[in-house]
């Protein structure tokens, strides 16, 4: 192969969206529901987590997902998918929590605070660190 991905690294970001969209419709997306973080202030908009399968088979993989809603004023938005992060880069732990996600990390490393520049006020971001697990 010259230039380009392989099939498998372009067949990974399509089959995470079909899987999340299949997990809203079942309404299994529900029990992946994020109440409230730890040391989260009060939000507008709903979040789930959880592990979506990528290889059911014996010794099957399943990639982690953080999803982040827009608030319901800003219906209907787009699905940005965020893929990012490998061994020992976690895109949940930089990324998510200190770039483009909705909250960051105050200095205590207890609390959070909404980050002002966040991604999910125009489009439902959500995080995939691209490692299989």
């Amino acid at each position: 192969m010259t230039g380009g991905l392989p099939p498998v690294v372009l067949l990974l970001p399509v089959s995470l969206l079909l899987a999340l969209a299949w997990r809203a419709a079942a309404g299994t997306a529900a029990g992946d529901r994020i109440g409230r973080l730890p040391g989260q202030p009060a939000v507008d908009f709903p979040m789930y987590s959880g592990y979506v399968a990528v290889d059911e088979g014996p010794g099957g993989r399943a990639l982690f997902y953080w999803l982040q809603e827009v608030p319901p004023e800003a219906q209907p938005a787009p699905l940005l998918l965020w893929l990012d992060g490998g061994p020992g880069c976690s895109a949940v732990g930089y990324g998510a929590s200190q770039e483009l996600g909705a909250f960051r990390i105050r200095p205590d490393g207890a609390t959070l605070f909404l980050n002002d520049n966040r991604w999910n006020t125009g489009a439902h971001r959500c995080c995939c660190p691209y490692v299989a697990c």
